[in-house]
């Protein structure tokens, strides 16, 4: 009779396995043998094993340069959106500021060091800043939701002096971050402007649960040549006045997150 392996044993399987998947992210969508073990300091034989194991169970797939990500993954991450109650509470305030301005919607919450972009509403322009961004994370000095997550506390600030830049606008020190993130919270609102990707604009503004505390950011992001100046001080502070009056996008505390309050809003483009 096979012996069942200790507890240890398959706890040990299971953090390696999970240690796989999490090497893959938005710059290396696709991993050899080699890269994998590299990436989680395991041996090419036991990894080679457990990405066998893996891509029988659907959670890779194998490619003539290594493995990707399998349609398990895709199938639980679909579930797990479309049950993350945040979502469902902000999908009508999602959906006004989309009707509003016409340009992508994101929603973000913090994850780890990073900003994980959970959901979103593809601009109505042929020409908008690219869909497909839910599920993916950012650098949080470089993006609007980002900036709004760090200013109200609920990403920790950056190891610096340095900071990583993508363009010639991006806020370059931990210092420059500092003093930006001062005007974030003066405003209400954060801006990034050419400063994850050259002519990329985005705007966004916390979301509140019920005790006061930021647990999220939206944004509304479109191309340089629609968003001016003007255009984005406007959205700004709609996106700013989520939180107050009249429009209110608090979430309630306690079991669960509830339902916004109210999406009562002007448009901010006329």
């Amino acid at each position: 009779m096979t012996q069942a392996p200790s507890t240890g044993s398959a706890h040990q399987s299971v953090e390696r396995a999970l240690s796989l998947l999490s090497a893959f992210d938005d710059s290396t969508s696709e991993l050899g043998v080699a890269e994998l073990a590299r990436a989680v300091g395991l041996h090419r034989s036991t990894v080679s094993r457990l990405a066998s194991t893996m891509e029988r169970a659907g959670y890779l797939r194998k490619t003539k340069g290594g493995y990707r990500l399998g349609v398990e993954m895709i199938r639980l991450g679909s579930l797990a959106l479309s049950t993350f109650d945040l979502v469902a509470a902000m999908r009508p305030v999602m959906e006004e500021l989309s009707r509003l301005t016409q340009e992508t919607v994101n929603l973000a919450v913090p994850d780890g060091a990073n900003v994980l972009h959970v959901a979103e509403i593809p601009s109505a322009y042929i020409l908008a800043s690219s869909t497909g961004w839910a599920g993916r994370t950012t650098a949080p000095h470089a993006s609007a939701n980002g900036k709004v997550l760090l200013a109200y506390g609920a990403l920790p600030l950056p190891v610096g002096p340095r900071l990583a830049t993508f363009t010639p606008l991006t806020l370059p020190t931990v210092e420059a971050l500092e003093e930006e993130l001062d005007r974030v919270r003066a405003r209400g609102y954060a801006t990034a402007i050419s400063e994850l990707e050259q002519g990329l604009v985005a705007v966004g503004a916390p979301v509140w649960d019920g005790g006061g505390g930021c647990i999220a950011a939206i944004s509304v992001s479109g191309p340089q040549f629609r968003l001016d100046e003007e255009t984005v001080d406007r959205i700004g502070r709609i996106c700013r006045d989520l939180r107050s009056g009249d429009h209110t996008s608090k979430v309630s505390a306690g079991s669960g997150l509830g339902a916004p309050l109210s999406t009562s809003y002007r448009n901010p483009i006329s």
